[in-house]
């Protein structure tokens, strides 16, 4: 396996076509689709795999209702994605404040920002009027994929980034949307274990290899064997 990135490029991707991209272990890159199964970092090679949460199955832990309960006084909305000077500042702040690589504006992290090829979604999170947190995500039939969280680096102890994944979670539940894709982690690469917050048991591994998905604790006795 190696790291190059193999791409689609199409005029859109909604809907049920979305839904059948993410369950093959495919992702939005851009205004393109993409997959790939490793990537390189220091001279060392990570192996990467594809996750989705069964969102009838998530439990919620403590640590997420303790979330939920520090963020109740802030003001949440979910609206069809619009790119503004206030969520561009907000990501250039964010974009400071952080010590791992990604793109600097949203401009060229999404390319579509029209939402002609993506039926993106943005959920606006502010302390009074002040846009403090934002999240995207593209909307499938019965799948979303999570985009994007960033957040002021002020409110940085409220654990915005993890309580984004949360309000993602319960839009699914209102929507009767069954699968939320959070993107791929590395069993060796530490740094993505965030996308595994909301519930180990109700998450699923690709196995690129077998076309399939695995629940993660079978995952995780089958890659230390």
């Amino acid at each position: 396996m190696d790291d190059q990135f193999v791409f689609h490029q199409l005029p859109a991707i909604k809907g049920e076509l979305l839904d059948s991209y993410l369950q093959s272990g495919w992702y939005r890159y851009g205004n393109k689709i993409f997959t790939i199964n490793s990537f390189s970092e220091n001279d060392k090679n990570y192996e990467v795999f594809w996750l989705r949460y069964n969102v009838n199955k998530i439990t919620k832990s403590r640590s997420v209702k303790e979330l939920i309960k520090n963020n109740r006084g802030f003001d949440l909305k979910i609206i069809p994605f619009k790119l503004t000077a206030e969520l561009e500042a907000l990501h250039n702040d964010y974009f400071d404040s952080i010590d791992f690589l990604t793109t600097s504006s949203l401009t060229t992290m999404l390319e579509d920002i029209r939402r002609d090829i993506y039926d993106t979604y943005l959920i606006e999170m502010r302390d009074n009027k002040k846009l403090i947190a934002a999240g995207i995500f593209d909307m499938g039939k019965n799948a979303i994929a999570g985009i994007k969280n960033i957040y002021h680096p002020d409110y940085k102890k409220y654990g915005l980034g993890k309580y984004l994944m949360i309000v993602k979670y319960h839009y699914c539940l209102e929507n009767n949307i069954q699968w939320y894709y959070p993107g791929y982690f590395s069993p060796e690469y530490k740094k993505f274990d965030y996308k595994l917050f909301l519930d180990k048991k109700a998450t699923e591994v690709f196995l690129p290899n077998e076309s399939s998905w695995i629940l993660y604790h079978q995952f995780l006795n089958r890659h230390q064997h």
